[in-house]
Formats: C-alpha cells, sequence, structure tokens
C-alpha cells in the first residue's frame, strides 16, 4: 500500500492553523476604481417612453384577461 502524503499546515481544523489564516485577520480592500469618482455624480436621462399604440394595449388588456382566466381555473381545480 502506498504510504499517506504528509498534510500540508494549511489543512485541519481552525485551532490548528496558523495565525496568518485565522479567521479573524481582516480582508485586504481593492482600490477604487480611477474611473468612478466621476460617474456617481453625473446621471444620464431616462429615456422618453413611447406613448403605446392600440396594439400593445390590445396585447396587454388580453394578457390580463388570459392571467385572470388562468388563475380562476386553477382555483376551481384546486377545490374540487
Amino acid at each position: 500500500m502506498p504510504s499517506k502524503t504528509p498534510q500540508s499546515d494549511t489543512t485541519g481544523p481552525m485551532r490548528m492553523q496558523p495565525v496568518e489564516r485565522e479567521p479573524t485577520t481582516p480582508t485586504q480592500m481593492l482600490p477604487i476604481m480611477p474611473g468612478t469618482e466621476g460617474a456617481r455624480e453625473t446621471k444620464t436621462p431616462a429615456p422618453e417612453k413611447k406613448p403605446r399604440t392600440r396594439t400593445d394595449a390590445v396585447r396587454a388588456a388580453m394578457a390580463k384577461i388570459t392571467r385572470r382566466n388562468s388563475l380562476r381555473k386553477q382555483r376551481d381545480a384546486q377545490k374540487s
């Protein structure tokens, strides 16, 4: 049988870990990206909404009616 390989010093329970691997050591913060300071101040204007066409309004109404009927069918199926 092959002999076991020795475990590295970074594996094992936390109480056996070296101090560098302690869970309370603070994590290193990444530096702030150079282009992000000015981006927060300037806001891009929201795109203008186009008025809904009749076909869009009909499509939305039909979807609402279909959804309502589907939910009604589901409730009826659960009751019986």
